[in-house]
């Protein structure tokens, strides 16, 4: 899910790196002539069937590229950030070694652009056998920044295989079912989420249900008041291979403070991709 307000307050906290991420000009004349693009396609915004989740949300991001292969080894998508009214250009694609190649992008002439942050999705063609094997896989993506004359580029590594794993905010996710924890009988056929405090009240194990190697990445969980906690989890990326088991996975989580040593109800809201979401109320068993 993009977020505007998310991305101005990037732009804003990375103004130290603007020269490298954003060009924010307001009417600036130009010499004439574009980059000409090695790309398959170029076209605004995040792919809603991308197989990683959006950069937005992690804490250490600032406004690097992004990217993944294929499953089917053909073609190498690189995300860009830049200004979404004159967005970087892919003007080079070329294999370092095995396991890594290099990617140009580069800004249009000096114009009058936008002053945000915006994603732009760049499909390129997977040289000729490279990127074939198990991996691991990256690129090193340059972005030129040249529209004014000679500067210096910013070069970053994008792990392009394999995917990265959605980021999940458990301490640990685990297959299967703790041992000193016993589901309902009826548990499997419902196929709903489950909560057990750990020893002593020091964690908090909720078990969710579905692929066994796809469980949904935990967001957010705070402390609604001493008897009710709150958990969030978020969609998984789109285009991800998942078994087709159906199964418990248990996330472990710290408990937040505050916690009364009473009855306390957990709040599960499960994300799905287009913006549904399951919703439960369940108690935290001992």
């Amino acid at each position: 899910m993009r977020t505007p307000a998310r991305l101005r307050a990037l732009t804003t906290g990375t103004a130290a790196l603007a020269a490298g991420v954003v060009i924010a000009l307001t009417g600036c004349a130009g010499t004439s002539g574009a980059p000409s693009s090695v790309a398959l396609s170029e076209a605004p915004g995040f792919p809603a069937d991308a197989p990683i989740s959006e950069p937005l949300f992690d804490v250490d991001w600032r406004g690097e590229p992004v990217g993944w292969l294929a499953d089917d080894r053909a073609t190498i998508t690189i995300v860009s950030y830049w200004s979404s009214s004159c967005p970087l250009i892919a003007t080079a694609i070329d294999v370092l070694d095995d396991a890594t190649v290099a990617i140009e992008l580069r800004p249009a002439p000096a114009q009058a652009c936008t002053d945000d942050l915006a994603p732009h999705t760049h499909v390129l063609p997977v040289p000729e056998g490279w990127g074939q094997g198990d991996g691991p896989y990256s690129a090193e993506v340059t972005r030129a920044n040249d529209a004014f004359g000679a500067a210096e580029p910013v070069v970053t590594t994008t792990v392009l295989w394999p995917w990265p794993e959605p980021a999940t905010i458990a301490t640990q996710t685990l297959r299967g079912v703790p041992d000193d924890v016993t589901l309902p009988t009826d548990a499997l056929d419902k196929g709903e989420p489950l909560a057990f405090w750990g020893p002593d009240r020091q964690s908090l194990r909720v078990i969710t249900w579905g692929s066994s190697s796809c469980p949904p990445p935990a967001t957010l969980l705070t402390l609604v008041d001493e008897s009710r906690l709150s958990l969030v989890f978020g969609p998984l990326p789109a285009g991800r291979a998942c078994t087709a088991d159906f199964g418990p996975t248990t996330h472990v989580f710290e408990v937040p403070d505050g916690v009364g040593a009473d009855a306390v109800t957990l709040d599960v809201r499960i994300e799905q991709r287009g913006g549904s979401a399951q919703q439960y109320s369940i108690p935290i068993a001992d």
